[in-house]
């Protein structure tokens, strides 16, 4: 059994608006095949990083697949307590939801502090085997998960957003 983690962009940085948008519900589908295809071969943990966008969706589509699969497993490694403090109500609701399907959750810190979700894109890394990207070159915290999983050999699939 090996250990998969999820890094990709927030809501804003895609190139759609709204999860109604054919190019999120395209998007959604590509990563619910590809979790299919890696629990078919052998995954069988799952980290989410819980930010908002790629890592609450693919969450949710390893809640769903937890149906079928009951043996799978999601940790949760968020960067602090007060991850979704500023986020909406309905994202707060969300990802409070999320969290209480999770098997684990892992807190890095109690409070925010400025280099808190970078330790938690480090960690991700390093808790996984291999790393499922929503990633298309852009600047920014993807990129340097990307690159973390390069330089300590992590294979990494890119799923690209469009």
């Amino acid at each position: 059994m090996y250990k998969v983690s999820f890094t990709g962009y927030r809501p804003q940085k895609l190139p759609f608006f709204g999860e109604d948008d054919p190019m999120c519900v395209d998007l959604k589908l590509r990563l619910r095949k590809q979790i299919e295809k890696l629990i078919d071969s052998g995954a069988g943990e799952f980290f989410t990083g819980m930010a908002l966008g790629v890592d609450m969706w693919c969450a949710e589509e390893v809640l769903e697949l937890k149906k079928l699969h009951p043996e799978i497993r999601l940790t949760a490694v968020i960067p602090c307590r007060v991850q979704e403090s500023k986020w909406n109500i309905e994202e707060q609701r969300r990802y409070r939801e999320i969290l209480s399907k999770c098997d684990k959750v892992l807190c890095l810190s109690e409070s925010y502090t400025k280099d808190c979700m970078m330790k938690r894109n480090r960690a991700l890394v390093e808790l996984c085997d291999l790393l499922l990207a929503v990633y298309d070159g852009k600047p920014g915290g993807t990129k340097h998960t990307v690159d973390h999983a390069a330089k300590l050999g992590r294979k990494t699939i890119i799923i690209s957003p469009m």
